[in-house]
């Protein structure tokens, strides 16, 4: 990442409304604070990337077993295919991990070409799916990675 000038830092208040200002609405809430973590990806003073997780428990019957769910991660076009994902992917399962988390998941929509690879070779198994917000089907993949 140095190679690049790229620094991933902790999000807090300050960035997450400036997500919110130069991304859109919805990258800031899609963004956690309280309930999980968020990390920015900063070159110089650009916003790069951004990954959120949030912690989930997970339903009975299992106890006491919780998730971290991706909410979001997003690089900015002129910074994709550096590695960027893929870091702060990691700094993510290696934050889970230590709060003892079960697993990382997430979901890829299939009209991210490149991500489904990525989560294949960082090691994640692949779910194939579909939601459906608003009533549209959306087609992709759950990822989750057992820490």
């Amino acid at each position: 990442m140095q190679e690049y000038n790229i620094e991933l830092v902790d999000a807090d208040q300050a960035t997450k409304e400036r997500f919110g200002r130069e991304w859109g609405e919805w990258a800031a809430r899609h963004m956690h604070l309280e309930d999980g973590f968020s990390i920015a990806a900063m070159c110089g003073d650009d916003l790069a990337g951004l990954v959120s997780v949030c912690w989930r428990e997970l339903p009975a019957p299992l106890p006491k077993t919780f998730e971290g769910y991706i909410d979001i991660i997003e690089v900015r076009e002129g910074y994709r295919r550096r590695g960027i994902a893929r870091t702060m992917i990691e700094m993510a399962a290696q934050r889970a991990r230590k709060q003892e988390a079960y697993q990382l998941r997430a979901w890829s929509s299939e009209d991210k070409a490149e991500a489904i690879p990525m989560w294949k070779a960082l090691g994640f198994g692949l779910c194939p799916a579909a939601t459906y917000p608003r009533g549209q089907e959306v087609r992709g993949y759950f990822v989750t990675k057992v820490l």
